[in-house]
């Protein structure tokens, strides 16, 4: 199985990292040592499976012209991704929201890093997600978002299962630690709201990429409701 649940996972733990290593002694939110402990064992041990598993969804891709055709193409399209959020304007976004942003899409520490094919699948099956929590001008155009959706048909209709004992080894073993890691976050998510006040409405979960509950009686602007099955829309005002 393709790893976005997993990249997802790295990419939000690395960002945990960055914003807990930034907060001083003293500071509420910041991870108490043996949490901090636990969650960076769980994150090196789910990116050293992860690794593993794109390796042997390397050799498994490398059976077919044509899937590798469609993993070279994606490669291209992922990065035509990374460049969007990077080109979008410090007007338009603050240096947190890039990070999250790029977090969103599996983008760890919102750099390019190295491509592997299972990390191409994986960052190609984020960019198609809704990514609700996203402002539409941060998510992925359209067009790009159509390009991977098509290429991915194209590698998921043509893909060769040559390594597949390999590949179900590695891939058990980087969900067992990904089972891990999700705990760790719910963890983590758990102790910011035990935090403050605020509880789980607290906007610190922000900032590491976790979505703050809305108060009662508040609406989400950014997102038009849909009417009603069989109701005619408001006429313009």
């Amino acid at each position: 199985m393709p790893n976005a649940d997993s990249l997802a996972a790295i990419a939000q733990m690395h960002l945990i990292q960055t914003v807990d290593d930034a907060r001083a002694a003293g500071d509420p939110f910041k991870l108490p040592g043996w949490l901090r402990t636990q969650h960076d064992a769980d994150f090196a041990a789910l990116s050293e499976a992860d690794s593993h598993t794109a390796l042997t969804e390397s050799d498994r891709a490398g059976g077919s012209q044509t899937a590798r055709a469609a993993l070279d193409k994606l490669e291209g399209l992922a990065k035509d991704g990374y460049n969007f959020i990077t080109a979008i304007r410090s007007t338009q976004i603050t240096a947190a929201q890039r990070l999250q942003t790029f977090t969103a899409y599996g983008w760890a520490a919102g750099k390019l890093g190295r491509f592997g094919d299972a990390r191409v699948i994986g960052l190609s099956r984020l960019a198609v997600q809704p990514q609700p929590d996203l402002q539409l001008a941060w998510k992925y155009p359209a067009d790009l978002v159509a390009d991977i959706t098509a290429q991915l048909a194209i590698f998921d209709a043509n893909v060769e299962d040559k390594m597949l004992g390999d590949r179900e080894t590695a891939t058990k073993a980087r969900d067992t630690k990904l089972e891990l890691a999700a705990s760790s976050l719910a963890q983590v998510r758990f102790y910011y709201c035990s935090a403050s006040r605020d509880t789980d409405q607290t906007p610190e979960l922000a900032k590491i990429s976790f979505q703050p509950k809305r108060a009662a009686g508040t609406v989400d602007h950014a997102k038009p409701k849909k009417p009603a099955t069989g109701a005619s829309p408001a006429p313009p005002a």
